[in-house]
């Protein structure tokens, strides 16, 4: 599907009931998710994976594709920032990218009590990714595990042997002030750092 300058792949793996979905060549990005009619696609499925989604984007909106799939009980999420995407290397199909807004009125019908595995790769401890973790919370009373991973380096950051910096919590303090700001207050799924 393209729409305005994005491209969404969609692809159904029939045997383990899950789907990908994939967010390249980002230029514009004003996607107002139609749950109706992704709910007959996605009624049924067990595992989805949503990735290349730009770190600095808001990613609440993926939690449309979870009220289309009330069956969900693995989501894997990934976010990515490359060196390659950095400054003269940037693709100059990226320098109008826009964060994605849009009202979205979920209520309690929005739960997911069948979710119980979220993982979260790319994870920065910025205020957008504590924001929809907490949120996946709130809606999935029945969440047991959060995955944190690290993000991985591309082929092309690598052939520019620039130093990465990371901000994914790797010392002892960082990891337990990260699980303080995602718990404070609510139920304690188990949470497992990845780098």
């Amino acid at each position: 599907i393209a729409v305005n300058s994005l491209m969404i792949s969609f692809m159904h793996l029939q045997t383990i009931n899950s789907y990908f979905v994939s967010l390249f060549n980002v230029v514009q990005l004003w996607l107002q998710p139609e749950v109706e009619e992704l709910r007959t696609a996605f009624s049924k499925l067990r595992k989805l994976f949503v990735c290349g989604i730009f770190v600095e984007f808001d990613i609440l909106w993926t939690t449309a594709l979870l009220v289309a799939a009330p069956s969900i009980e693995m989501l894997h999420i990934e976010v990515w920032e490359h060196t390659c995407d950095v400054g003269e290397a940037r693709p100059a199909s990226y320098h109008d990218r826009r964060n994605p807004r849009w009202e979205m009125h979920l209520d309690s019908s929005s739960e997911n009590r069948l979710l119980k595995e979220l993982e979260f790769a790319g994870f920065k401890s910025l205020e957008q990714q504590f924001t929809f973790i907490r949120y996946m919370l709130e809606q999935s009373p029945n969440l047991q595990k959060i995955v944190l991973r690290d993000e991985e380096q591309c082929d092309d950051c690598d052939a520019l042997k620039v130093p990465r910096p990371s901000r994914f919590p790797r010392k002892e303090d960082e990891q337990e002030m990260v699980v303080k700001r995602i718990r404070d207050g609510m139920f304690s799924p188990e949470i497992i750092f990845y780098e």
